[in-house]
């Protein structure tokens, strides 16, 4: 099929993507797309390809269209007069916003919108202030378009297409699309920051074109958690590197002259949270006049002691904040401290050995520790070797005694492979404790699990003489699917009350749970939450009266005994 130049109707490509949903295979799934890709004009093929890996803006572009799920059901509702409370029951019923604007307007017949002006709509949606004017744009929007352009065009501006795809399997659609290598397209995408560009790139046979296009962000390695030092010897080559894994968040850094940005580990760029960072890390543009990338953490660090990390608990008063006041600044500074190199000199150096990107951090002009004028630091992450399950045992000790959640064991001559996980790092991060807590609420999932009740809300007895449930905590991993389906059905026959997607349950069901850190927390009724729960297993071996208690809580917490319960203890109230 071909088409004008630009005239791609939004309906086929929604058609495709809906195809692309309908198949649990990956090839399926690769050949569908790769033939669409194919079939479109040059105009469109940029604009479809990001849409398929759930963009409506290049990576590198950090617009967001500033749409919320509020706003939406509001548009559709004063498009088709639908009730709050119908809205509400359709919407709960569906699980997904997209699948809901979709049942609404079913019956619409297709419009002659194109892809083209779905990207435009997006640019306008970015650049309109307000949420009353973004309101009257997506109804006037919603208006034109039938049930399944509504569907999709809802799930775009959300930000998630929930078809089973993700950006890596569009590099491999477009190499197939093109015959090209899909080294050659990963790595173009990795120096673009585009896989629209890159796929028009393919098309042309241009891919050994691309440069590398600073500030934006990079997907990251991952590592390859493993449970004993045993394992992670009969893994790595010896010797092998050894690096603390920090109590902070994950950060990459691009610095070149005259800029300095910070983007997290889920893309969003949140340079203006860390004006102190950002100042530390101007010390190495003299050398990065061609651009440099680096992979480290952010920390939180003493005031009085600038060369000593701060617990995550610490930190926390700095995330989310996008202008921290100068005394937010002074009170709890922040650290970058580097632990790999992915560009240098204006080229990616992701495919050199680990130790030689070590070498290219060392060499940098690094600003260190800070003082007490200014405790705020970077600086590159010390590295121990071992061979031994002794002597990881002994590093992850140390790790621990110093406040880290543990340790990184890399190969030496290992590659830096972004956005993927493999056996050439590997973490040993020991959970802190486990907790036996007793389910007293659960909800239903997104995507693919929409349909069951997979998010448990848990709790602790008050005292082991006062059976009053606080919860604790919310946890959604550590379940098989089997499992989950198992207990959606019991959960059902458990529910007492609903509210909204959230069922209040009879607290019958016992889990253990484990998790990082114990910290305080205003959210729940026990004063406290666990960081990065999940699940163990169900203990079915036991009855909810033998459940911790709050006293053991606060023990794992390091805080002492205050009183029996919270003041807010009194009744259960559901917790989303």
């Amino acid at each position: 099929m071909t088409h004008a130049s630009g005239d791609e109707r939004f309906q086929r490509w929604c058609e495709t993507a809906a195809a692309i949903g309908a198949t649990t295979k990956r090839l399926e799934k690769g050949a569908l797309l790769a033939a669409y890709l194919r079939s479109v004009d040059d105009p469109t093929l940029p604009v479809a390809a990001r849409f398929f890996a759930g963009l409506v803006f290049p990576r590198h572009d950090m617009r967001t269209t500033g749409v919320g799920g509020a706003m939406i059901v509001g548009a559709l509702r004063d498009l088709t007069g639908v009730s709050e409370e119908e809205a509400h029951e359709r919407y709960v019923a569906l699980g997904d916003l997209g699948d809901f604007a979709g049942d609404l307007l079913a019956d619409r017949p297709p419009s002659d919108a194109t892809v083209l002006d779905v990207a435009g709509w997006a640019d306008q949606l970015a650049s309109t202030r307000g949420s009353t004017a973004k309101r009257l744009l997506l109804r006037g929007w919603l208006g034109r378009l039938g049930g399944p352009e509504a569907r999709y065009f809802v799930k775009l501006v959300g930000g998630e297409t929930r078809i089973g795809l993700k950006e890596a399997q569009v590099e491999e659609a477009v190499a197939r699309a093109f015959d090209r290598p899909i080294a050659s397209v990963r790595r173009a995408n990795l120096l673009r920051g585009d896989v629209g560009e890159v796929a028009s790139l393919a098309r042309e046979g241009c891919l050994d074109d691309a440069r590398l296009a600073l500030f934006h962000p990079i997907g990251f390695m991952l590592a390859q958690p493993l449970a004993t030092a045993e394992e992670i010897c009969a893994t790595l080559p010896a010797p092998f590197a050894v690096e603390h894994k920090y109590d902070g968040i994950r950060a990459q850094a691009h610095v070149d002259t005259g800029r300095v940005a910070l983007y997290s580990r889920t893309l969003d760029d949140i340079t203006h949270g860390y004006p102190d960072v950002v100042a530390r890390l101007r010390a190495l543009q003299p050398v990065a006049g061609a651009g440099l990338v680096l992979d480290g953490e952010l920390l939180a660090v003493d005031p009085a002691r600038p060369d000593r990390a701060l617990p995550f608990l610490a930190f926390q008063r700095r995330l989310g904040r996008k202008a921290p006041s100068a005394a937010v600044q002074r009170e709890t500074p922040a650290a970058f401290v580097a632990y790999d190199a992915i560009a240098a000199d204006g080229a990616l150096v992701v495919d050199e050995p680990y130790t030689t990107r070590r070498d290219r951090l060392l060499a940098l002009p690094w600003p260190g520790h800070g003082d007490a004028a200014d405790p705020s630091g970077a600086w590159v992450t010390p590295v121990s070797w071992a061979s031994t399950p002794e002597e990881v045992e002994r590093a992850f000790a140390t790790a621990r005694t110093a406040g880290d959640e543990g340790i990184v064991l890399k190969d030496p001559a290992s590659p830096y492979t972004p956005g993927r996980r493999g056996k050439t790092w590997i973490k040993l991060k020991k959970a802190l404790a486990t907790l036996d807590v007793v389910v007293t609420g659960v909800e239903r999932g997104h995507g693919r699990r929409r349909t069951v009740l997979s998010d448990y809300t848990f709790a602790v007895r008050a005292s082991e003489s006062d059976p009053t449930l606080l919860n604790v905590g919310k946890a959604y991993n550590g379940l098989t699917d089997v499992e989950i389906a198992e207990m959606t059905t019991r959960f059902q026959e458990l529910t007492v009350a609903r509210y909204g997607r959230f069922h209040q349950v009879r607290p019958e069901v016992v889990l253990e749970v484990t998790f990082d850190i114990v910290q305080p927390s205003k959210r729940h009724k026990a004063g406290f939450a666990l960081r990065f729960p999940r699940i163990v297993r169900i203990r079915t071996d036991k009855r909810p009266e033998e459940i911790d208690t709050l006293a053991r809580v606060r023990e794992l917490a390091g805080t002492a005994p205050a009183s029996d319960t919270p003041d807010d203890a009194s009744g259960e109230e559901p917790e989303s």
